[in-house]
Parts: C-alpha cells; sequence; structure tokens
C-alpha cells in the first residue's frame, strides 16, 4: 500500500513538472501569502517560482507567527520577491508600525501595484485621532485597479496635487476624513471608475456625481458622532450607473437628487431617514409624492421602507417605476 501511495506521488510531481514556469507562477500567485512562500519547499522547481510569480501580499494575523514580527517580516517578503506586485493588504494594529508604512510602501517591489487596502485595527470613535494617508500611497495612482482606505484622514494634498487614477475601477472609502473639494477632485481624477463606496466618512456635507463609467454607488451615513456628514447626494450626471444603494438602512443622507441615470436599475434602501427624494421632476418628502411627472421605465428592483401604513403613498410611490420586477417592502416595528 505504502509502495503505491509513492508512485501516486511521483505521477502526480511528473505531471506538474511538466506545466510551464507561468502556469506553475499563476497557481502560486493564487495562494495566500504563507503558503505561497512555503511552496519553495515542495522541489527544486517550485523554490524560485514564489520569487518571480506575482504577490498578493496580505498582512493579517494569519501571516504572523512566534518567530518574526511584523516591522521585520513585510521588509524581509518586499527585498526577497522580485516578481511584481499585484495586490498589498495592510489590516494592522496601526499604533505599532504606522512610521513603518511609509518606507514599506516606498519600496521598489510595490512599482506596478494594482490594488491596495490599508485597513488599520482600531475603533475610531474619536475622528480626531485618526492618521493620515502615508504620502507613498500616492505613488501608485498611475496603476492602481482596486483602492481601498479604512479610518484614515486623507488630505487635501490629494486634491491639490490634481492626482490622476487612469486605471482604477474600484474605491472604497470608509471612515475616513476628507474634505469635499478633496473627494471630488480625486472622483475627476478616475476616468475608469465603476464601483464607487462611501460608509460613514466625515468632511463631506454634499457630492455631486458625474461619472461617464460609474456602474454601481453604495453609501452610508453614520451621524452619531458629530461632525459634518453627507447630507445631499446628486446624481448629476451618470448614464452607466445601474446600482444606487444605500449600505445601511438607518445611513441614508437627508436629500437624493438622481437628475440623469438613464440606465438606474437597483435603487434602495429608501427609508424615512431620507427626507427628500428627487427622481427626474418627481419628488417626494418622506416617501410622500409631491409631484409625479417623471416615470423611471429601467427600474427593476427597489427596496422601500414607507412611512405609516398609508397605502395611497406607497401606490403612488410605485407609479414612477412601471416595468419593476421585484420590490421589497421593508416595514418598521418600532
Amino acid at each position: 500500500m505504502r509502495t503505491w501511495r509513492m508512485r501516486s506521488r511521483k505521477r502526480k510531481r511528473k505531471k506538474s513538472s511538466r506545466l510551464p514556469d507561468a502556469v506553475l507562477g499563476s497557481i502560486v500567485s493564487l495562494l495566500a501569502t504563507k503558503e505561497g512562500a512555503r511552496t519553495q519547499a515542495i522541489s527544486r522547481r517550485w523554490r524560485p517560482l514564489w520569487r518571480s510569480a506575482p504577490l498578493n501580499l496580505v498582512v493579517n494575523r494569519e501571516l504572523i507567527n512566534k518567530t518574526h514580527k511584523l516591522i521585520d517580516l513585510i521588509p524581509k517578503i518586499l527585498s526577497e520577491h522580485r516578481g511584481p506586485t499585484r495586490r498589498f493588504l495592510l489590516c494592522f494594529c496601526i499604533d505599532d508600525c504606522y512610521d513603518k508604512i511609509e518606507g514599506w510602501l516606498s519600496s521598489q517591489a510595490l512599482d506596478s501595484l494594482q490594488e491596495l487596502q490599508l485597513n488599520p485595527k482600531l475603533w475610531f470613535a474619536d475622528r480626531k485621532k485618526l492618521y493620515p494617508l502615508p504620502p507613498a500611497a500616492c505613488r501608485f495612482s498611475p496603476t492602481l485597479r482596486v483602492a481601498k482606505f479604512h479610518g484614515f484622514h486623507l488630505p487635501d494634498l490629494i486634491g491639490h496635487l490634481s492626482l490622476k487614477f487612469p486605471c482604477l475601477e474600484q474605491l472604497t472609502l470608509e471612515r475616513v476624513t476628507i474634505s469635499e473639494d478633496a473627494l471630488q477632485s480625486m472622483l475627476s481624477g478616475c476616468p475608469a471608475l465603476e464601483s464607487l463606496e462611501l460608509k460613514e466618512n466625515l468632511g463631506i456635507a454634499r457630492l455631486c456625481i458625474s461619472s461617464q463609467t460609474l456602474k454601481s454607488l453604495g453609501f452610508c451615513v453614520d451621524s452619531r458622532y458629530g461632525g459634518v456628514f453627507l447630507q445631499e447626494l446628486v446624481i448629476e450626471d451618470a448614464p452607466c450607473l445601474e446600482r444606487l444603494l444605500a449600505l445601511d438602512p438607518k445611513g441614508g443622507p437627508a436629500t437624493i437628487r438622481i437628475i440623469c441615470a438613464p440606465k438606474l436599475e437597483i435603487l434602495g434602501m429608501l427609508s424615512e431617514d431620507i427626507s427628500e427624494l428627487h427622481l427626474g421632476r418627481t419628488i417626494f418628502q418622506k416617501g410622500v409624492a409631491i409631484s409625479l411627472t417623471t416615470k423611471m421605465h429601467t427600474m427593476r428592483v427597489l427596496v422601500f421602507s414607507p412611512v405609516g401604513p398609508d397605502l395611497d403613498a406607497v401606490v403612488n410611490f410605485l407609479k414612477c417605476f412601471p416595468c419593476l420586477e421585484r420590490l421589497y417592502v421593508i416595514v418598521s416595528t418600532v
């Protein structure tokens, strides 16, 4: 039985050895950082593959062990890995290593970075304690396709530099502080942006969206801690927008104005927190129609939380969506 198993393993090794290095490198690049590095121990053939394959560097608890400290492990990986780095995700306790992040982001190993995610592990009840986004993060603007920043202060320098993100397709800003001018400037420099998520950010009272490529927009407002938060969202010109989503049923801006979104298919959740909704020339206040002049024939899915048991108000609201296929009505029990 043992002999048969050994022969079976040898056959598998022979089959894998027939694959080109490029294919094996692609397999290694799909593995978690620790598992990818471990493939160097498989055989001589595999030893150089991890160092040359595209790297997805995810720094979290799973990467750390008793023999390596975080501040030593990351520069070690960046110096030993010779291939391009596609993804760099830091999910960490920022107090331990904030002064090191600038150096890590400045590494030549990250020159062609496509995905950057900085997610410090802290509770951000006090927004005054947020660290500024490391300036080196801006150097990836020509190559980034995905950018996610959580719990940082984004200085106005981003807007003043007029940074361009020609390849950026997905942008997520969560619990960051950023001024309206800086965010508008940042978005204007994203000609390929398809997905935008804004979660519990401060410093933005009004946001006007004008994008020829944006397909999905998610938003969430958190006013528990005070400060300037999103109160008005205007969809001025978004010819490709398909989804407009409130990521928290209790976290919508007070006013939403949809001026031009001819392909909008999914809308929700519309709740009592949205005191005024403009759909073209149709205006709703607290879910009650003030004027009914616009019909959205593209709308297929609607999530709606009516105010009170007024059935006539619900019927009038639905008149705007004659081609609706799915309706989710959420009734508050409070």
